[in-house]
């Protein structure tokens, strides 16, 4: 039998006590490993070149180079690596910006707490996870009609919508009754028509074409 696979994890805030509370959520975990803490999008950089991590929890708002342009800068230089944004509550243009820079979910600072063990998981596996508070943001409409189509199907779409609202492959698999196989063959096309390389990317600009 393989070994599992341990998922590398690196922090990055400014604040001392989000640190020790992620410390302490990851704890003695098999398949995850906390192995690099920053406190700044500099040294964001500077830990992706010496540990290439698979994850990170980047905060928004910090001293220096803010996790918007460090995200930025980042999934230029390793795209490979997720950025799951981990923050307070932010305006909607910045959400949208660092989701449109690359972060591959959003979830407020409140969430540590609760299940960041399995939303690192989730965001390692290539799903987008975004708060409630987030998502509503993302799926705020006003209404109009969509400015651009992309050319999507009407399946395509309703998986789109599902996405926004947070669902994994798994659930919309549930909700449409199709296979996982299916929805991820689905997903692929969604992404290759908006012309974006991650799911999160594909839901702000869904969003800001009125399409979820």
């Amino acid at each position: 039998m393989p070994a599992t696979k341990i998922i590398r994890v690196i922090l990055i805030d400014d604040h001392a006590r989000v640190h020790d509370a992620v410390t302490m959520a990851l704890h003695n975990l098999d398949d995850i490993a906390l192995i690099g803490h920053g406190s700044r999008g500099e040294e964001a950089l500077a830990l992706c070149e010496e540990l290439t991590p698979d994850v990170i929890l980047m905060d928004v708002v910090m001293p220096g180079m803010s996790g918007v342009e460090a995200t930025k800068l980042i999934r230029k230089k390793y795209p490979n690596i997720k950025i799951l944004v981990v923050s307070s509550f932010q305006d909607d243009d910045t959400i949208h910006t660092i989701l449109q820079n690359g972060a591959s979910g959003y979830v407020l600072k409140d969430a540590i707490a609760s299940d960041l063990a399995n939303t690192i998981r989730t965001t390692f596996d290539g799903s987008a996870v975004f708060s409630q508070e987030v998502a509503r943001v993302l799926l705020k409409s006003d209404h109009s009609e969509p400015s651009q189509r992309f050319g999507l199907t009407q399946r395509e779409l309703e998986i789109l919508r599902l996405m926004a609202q947070g669902q994994n492959n798994a659930e919309i698999a549930h909700t449409l009754t199709i296979s996982q196989s299916t929805v991820k063959f689905h997903i692929n096309n969604v992404i290759a028509k908006i012309g974006v390389d991650t799911r999160a990317e594909a839901i702000v600009l869904a969003a800001k074409n009125n399409l979820v």
